[in-house]
């Protein structure tokens, strides 16, 4: 037999098994190649770092926040997406089963160019350390990284402003997955409220709670406070969230002219201005807060009912003295009705019916 006939028959059989295969690769069938050639190399064991107050794991240097129930499985993938070594072509690669201790995973592709797309299962352990992150340990700490201060201008918060304000932050931390963890503590001294965060994070959240819920004006002011433990700069943040000096149901002055403060929506004041009786929405700029001010206090009104409401006048009786008024009107306000309540101010010399405000402030 020629020699080239012989290496074209030792062509024909894997070296390995010694099987007849119709292609090879590297000289070897494909079933020895995908043995010698696995899909994916992964360690024996994967370590992962739990924090033990919120769930979050450690990703590299740092800590990425859990998303779902199941905080170690999530940890687990991300692990292995970063200890996997693709040996071939791989196209996808599944976590099948996970009890907490094995992690199954199955990976699809080809080990070489030319092969059919196949399956590959794998198995590794998964050992997990409970700990702190960084957040936490501030937390647990109590360490002050911001404190969030809400005062009124010129006046002490009502108790409506209070109730409305610790509402606010806590529907902002309770839509976030670490909660009111990073909250240490709620000063209310009688004039304002102060919340003390661990996370400047928490912080911001908070106050953009406020500045959607309320009319504020927000200045942010920071200090050094040395090195941490990484040698990187620390600071404690301040943010002082100025509510306005007038509240629902008080009757201002802004630009030169009167209004009657209606309600609170996102960033604006409802209001009545005096001299039309129409409906307005005031930008609540800066200078609306520190430029404003107050006429009439909501607490100068005086509770009337409407006797009687025509063009050209308007009738009413006080329900604490039982005095009538007889008040001269060009049009009859659409929310004015006979019998119905309203409230009597007056300002400047000048009286003014208005509807009752909401009870607040």
């Amino acid at each position: 037999m020629r020699e080239d006939e012989r290496g074209r028959l030792r062509e024909r059989f894997c070296p390995v098994c010694g099987r007849h295969a119709s292609r090879y690769y590297e000289g070897l069938c494909e079933e020895c190649y995908r043995r010698l050639h696995p899909l994916l190399k992964l360690p024996p064991t994967l370590r992962i770092t739990i924090c033990r107050v919120c769930g979050a794991y450690r990703l590299g240097s740092g800590w990425a926040r859990p998303r779902g129930p199941d905080p170690i499985l999530q940890a687990a993938k991300a692990a292995l997406r970063r200890a996997a070594r693709p040996q071939g072509l791989v196209e996808s690669m599944e976590v099948v089963s996970f009890d907490g201790r094995r992690l199954r995973v199955v990976a699809k592709g080809r080990a070489a160019e030319g092969m059919e797309l196949y399956e590959e299962e794998y198995e590794c352990q998964v050992r997990v350390e409970w700990s702190l992150c960084e957040e936490c340990i501030y937390a647990k700490s109590k360490r002050e990284v911001a404190r969030v201060q809400v005062r009124a201008r010129g006046r002490d918060l009502s108790g409506w402003e209070v109730k409305r304000v610790k509402e606010l932050v806590s529907e902002a931390l309770s839509s976030t997955w670490r909660g009111a963890i990073d909250l240490i503590e709620v000063v209310e001294d009688g004039h304002g409220l102060d919340f003390i965060f661990s996370s400047l994070a928490a912080a911001r959240l908070a106050v953009s709670a406020l500045e959607r819920g309320m009319v504020v004006h927000v200045l942010e002011t920071r200090k050094s406070m040395g090195m941490d433990s990484s040698g990187r700069p620390r600071a404690r943040s301040t943010f002082r969230v100025l509510l306005p000096e007038f509240r629902v149901g008080d009757v201002i002055e802004h630009g030169g002219k009167l209004f009657y403060v209606m309600g609170f929506e996102e960033r604006s004041v409802k209001a009545l201005e005096l001299n039309t009786l129409r409906e307005v929405r005031i930008r609540a700029t800066r200078r609306l807060l520190e430029e404003s001010s107050v006429v009439v206090r909501r607490e100068g009104g005086e509770p009337v009912m409407v006797i009687s409401a025509r063009p050209g006048e308007i009738q009413v009786m006080s329900l604490r003295d039982y005095r009538t008024y007889s008040i001269y009107s060009e049009r009859i306000p659409l929310w004015m009705k006979e019998g119905g309540r309203a409230v009597l101010f007056s300002v400047r010399g000048r009286y003014y019916i208005l509807p009752i405000p909401p009870a607040t402030g």
